[in-house]
């Protein structure tokens, strides 16, 4: 039996597959491959075969398809051996606890290795979507020795058939090495698993491109070696059911925590200068330390204009994207900062005037936001604040549970400065004279222009930022004592479908309902007040408010923290800022319930009372122009300071405001 040791160790077992009317169907069942209705009899056959079992463990669905494979090498008699390669293997061993092991823990979770100040990441029993500890992967890449994929999969097909079962459609990507796709590769979705049969390869690379100057199927030592990291340069042998290390650091690596590679670091990252940021990605993702050799060539000037000349835009920003979404992004950025490849990643100095001076303190900025940033997420996975209490949300996601959301938010964090120090620039303002595309935001030029992400996602990180500067506005302007009053009077708004799918508003002020004469009481009136104001922030950020809202507070924190940074030290400095700091954050917090509680949240999807059509019959003389436009937001105001107004209601509000129409 396997033994509890620092190696990987292997025992053997034999198992034997009895003869039936249809050999191993069970197979076939578990896997969702279907029995053919013809009537034709499956052959029946014994085997007998000898497994090499490795340490970790293979779901049922796993091990299925690993003894299907292996039946049709062995009864196609092929000589082909199957390798399981790269990211599932990795992910297989990690999720065993021998590789779990001397990865630092604390109460909160595991240590962020990339980080700084290796601050911990917040762990809970349930699933936020903000961790990585589990590691299931679905995706599983084949590796053939002595033929192409497609061909293997003809074989694979051939064996359903003839055992009576229905074949699986087979989709073939042809080469093409602008896209990394150097040889060709055959998917088919087995079961709930895809799998794509590919060639073990070796490639040899031109000086002025990432393409392969010459490709061919290789060894698997071959293979290995040309592999990007030595964490993903192992195999796990179908065959045989051994895991295979050609670099022979591969394991050692994956259970000391750490990202090298398998060559010498400055020949990897030449070979494919994409590959330093899938160093640092990997880091970020699986809290990994970089070798020290690795850290060295990454900070080479020429892997930085390798990375700059030779590889697209688009790749470029697909790993910043993927870097963002990891369990730690501030240690990716991090690493982006200390490895000197911010200014080549991120080009700002190509969307702002030419005059501007360069330095790194927008990258550092935008760092120490996305630290900030982070850690108040992580503090609320601990101890939620009250307007992320499911029974206030409504259903409404939280950031800790929506990674699209948080993805979002990262950006915004780490943009933010840029955009603070844009503003300030007359040049990068808007100009008539300009076309649309030239008065584009410096974001929307950096993201969709330099890291091809899409023009919504611009928009999106543009509308948090924006959204987070009146949320500001808003609060340093008193509106957070107006929603303590909104609290402490117990101002309800709800709305509630009845049969029908009608919506019925209940309005309520200390408990009691709303009537006329109470609509006429100052606090309520002062209410009305703070609601339309505060709508129409929300009626432009939408669902990402939670994410503006956070933005907001922490750029307040971080000032806070630079305005106390010399002005008191020792213990009654920390025991005043940590009360303002707290009081900040109750701020924020009452503002944050009173939106909730006066039916704020969705009133982005909120529909208008009349449409236009419905507008010009009680309008007729309605001229054509912007009138219109003024003539509908009148109506969208009314509502809001009308919950639950009625049409005539309205209808006599616009005729009295807008009589001239008449």
């Amino acid at each position: 039996m396997a033994t509890d040791s620092r190696e990987l160790r292997f025992y053997s077992q034999d198992v034997v597959l009895l003869a039936s009317p249809e050999p191993n169907n069970r197979i076939f069942n578990r896997l969702g491959i279907e029995t053919k209705t013809n009537g034709k009899k499956a052959k029946s056959r014994e085997v007998t075969t000898k497994t090499d079992v490795c340490e970790f463990d293979l779901t049922e669905e796993e091990q299925e398809l690993f003894d299907l494979l292996r039946e049709v090498v062995i009864e196609t008699k092929l000589k082909s051996t199957l390798r399981v390669a790269g990211g599932w293997v990795r992910d297989k061993l990690l999720g065993t606890s021998e590789y779990q092991r001397g990865r630092k823990e604390t109460k909160y979770g595991t240590i962020r290795l990339t980080s700084k100040f290796h601050k911990a990441i917040p762990h809970t029993g349930y699933n936020t979507g903000f961790d990585e500890n589990e590691h299931h992967p679905v995706d599983i890449d084949i590796a053939l020795d002595n033929m192409l994929g497609r061909e293997f999969a003809d074989h694979l097909n051939e064996f359903l058939s003839e055992h009576g079962k229905e074949t699986i459609s087979v989709g073939v990507v042809l080469k093409n090495p602008e896209k990394s796709k150097h040889l060709e590769t055959a998917t088919m979705k087995v079961g709930s698993f895809w799998i794509d049969f590919v060639n073990l390869r070796a490639e040899e690379y031109t000086h002025d491109s990432r393409i392969p100057d010459l490709m061919r199927i290789g060894t698997a030592a071959e293979d290995s070696y040309r592999r990007d990291l030595t964490i993903n340069s192992l195999f796990y042998n179908i065959n045989s059911d051994k895991v295979e290390d050609f670099t022979g650091r591969g394991l050692e690596d994956l259970k000391r925590g750490v990202i090298s590679t398998p060559l010498s670091p400055l020949t990897t990252l030449l070979d494919d200068p994409l590959r330093v940021l899938r160093s640092i990605r990997f880091a970020a993702r699986l809290r990994f330390t970089m070798d020290d050799s690795l850290k060295s060539a990454a900070m080479n000037s020429t892997v930085r204009e390798a990375l700059d000349q030779k590889v697209s835009r688009e790749r470029i920003g697909g790993e910043v994207d993927l870097m963002l979404r990891s369990p730690d992004p501030v240690g990716a950025m991090r690493l982006l900062i200390n490895l000197n490849l911010a200014q080549t990643v991120f080009p700002i100095h190509r969307v702002l005037p030419k005059q501007y001076p360069g330095g790194i303190f927008i990258f550092t900025n935008g760092l120490n936001m996305l630290d900030s940033t982070f850690d108040y997420l992580c503090e609320n996975i601990v101890n939620r604040p009250v307007w992320c209490d499911s029974e206030i949300e409504n259903g409404e996601r939280t950031l800790v549970c929506d990674d699209e959301a948080r993805r979002l938010l990262w950006y915004a964090a780490y943009f933010s400065p840029l955009s603070d120090y844009a503003s300030l620039l007359d040049e990068t303002k808007a100009n008539p004279k300009r076309g649309k595309k030239q008065n584009r935001s410096v974001i929307s030029k950096l993201l969709v222009d330099h890291l091809k992400q899409p023009s919504r996602d611009a928009e999106n990180v543009e509308k948090i930022i924006n959204a987070a500067a009146d949320f500001s506005r808003l609060i340093q302007n008193g509106f957070d004592l107006s929603a303590q009053s909104i609290l402490l009077s117990g101002i309800k708004i709800k709305e509630t479908k009845l049969d029908g799918g009608k919506i019925r508003t209940i309005c309520k002020m200390g408990g009691k309902n709303v009537t006329s004469k109470v609509a006429k009481d100052p606090i309520w009136d002062h209410a009305m007040e703070f609601r339309l104001l505060t709508s129409k922030v929300l009626e432009r950020i939408g669902p990402l408010w939670r994410a503006a809202l956070v933005l907001s507070l922490v750029q307040s924190l971080v000032t806070l923290k630079d305005d106390f940074e010399y002005t008191i030290e020792g213990d009654v400095f920390e025991e005043s800022q940590d009360e303002i700091r707290q009081g900040l954050i109750q701020q924020y917090d009452t503002f944050a319930v009173a939106l909730q509680k006066i039916g704020l949240i969705g009133i982005w999807d909120r529909k208008p009372i009349m449409d236009g059509r419905e507008v010009k019959k009680v309008l007729p003389k309605i001229p054509k122009g912007p009138i219109f436009r003024e003539i509908m937001d009148e109506q969208d105001s009314w509502m809001t300071v009308n919950p639950g107004g009625s049409k005539d209601a309205l209808i006599l509000h616009l005729q009295k405001v807008f009589s001239s129409f008449m």
